[in-house]
């Protein structure tokens, strides 16, 4: 896994909450194959993430932040940490909105990465603080991180 300073913590939630799916939808398929079900288990995790990062803006507004907030801020992290194995390089299919530009422009990806990541780790320290407003200024300074990253990086919807 590229090394994005994490700590370990995150590097190890990441593994047991993404990592196996991967490793379903990677065993005993062909090449084509293997790209749609990549692709499909990256925008299951963009969902979840999305999700997560949903409900700690609610409860933030609510000023309610216990421990699973805090469970859902390290969900997010976790997948902050996943995201480059989320891309492996092949893994375009026709269902994908992935752009070619997070391979053949892969520094400029790591750094969106990198705030993405700075970002999820600020609601982390947040959620864990109990501290609302802070949690509500955590996630507004995430969803331009996933925008920045998506108006590159991300191609319009399929038809």
């Amino acid at each position: 896994m590229v090394s994005l300073g994490l700590r370990s913590s995150h590097q190890a939630l990441a593994r047991a909450v993404f990592g196996g799916v991967l490793a379903l939808g990677l065993v005993g398929v062909t090449v084509g194959a293997q790209a749609d079900a990549v692709s499909e288990k990256r925008e299951a995790a963009m969902k979840q993430a999305g999700g997560a990062l949903k409900a700690l803006g609610g409860a933030a507004q609510a000023g309610t932040v216990g421990t699973a907030e805090v469970a859902k801020a390290e969900e997010l992290a976790a997948f902050a940490a996943m995201l480059p194995e989320l891309f492996p390089e092949g893994s375009l299919s026709d269902e994908s909105r992935a752009l070619p530009e997070i391979w053949t422009d892969a520094e400029g990806w790591q750094a969106k990465v990198a705030d993405f990541t700075a970002a999820a780790d600020a609601v982390v320290a947040a959620a864990k603080a109990g501290d609302a407003a802070a949690l509500g200024e955590a996630v507004g300074a995430t969803g331009p991180t996933c925008g920045g990253c998506h108006k590159v990086f991300r191609g319009p919807p399929k038809s």
